[in-house]
């Protein structure tokens, strides 16, 4: 496991359960305009009504078309520098989709 850094001055934590928050995490709250309180994916999906991976998909291209949030995301570059692999959806947030919208 990789020991990537968060974001500096963000929660590191959800606001509601209390799970732990990875970058990733971190940016799509900000993405959605949480600087106050963030959730993790699961608490997010459900304030958002959606599935975690559907929120992932649906937010991957508006980060990766923003310099300030893609900046942050492509910190984590594989899945190895997941830190949660086990807990979290990988295969979903390291899809080639987010790539793709970088080119």
């Amino acid at each position: 496991m990789s020991h990537i850094g968060q974001v500096e001055g963000v929660a590191t934590q959800c606001g509601n359960c209390g799970a732990a928050l990875c970058i990733r995490k971190q940016v799509i709250n900000l993405a959605l305009g949480n600087a106050e309180t963030l959730l993790c994916l699961t608490c997010l999906a459900q304030s958002e009504g959606e599935t975690p991976a559907s929120l992932i998909l649906g937010m991957a291209g508006y980060i990766m078309g923003r310099d300030c949030f893609r900046k942050e995301w492509v910190r984590y570059q594989t899945v190895v520098d997941c830190p949660e692999p086990e807990t979290c959806i990988p295969q979903t947030c390291f899809n080639k989709s987010d790539e793709q919208a970088q080119s």
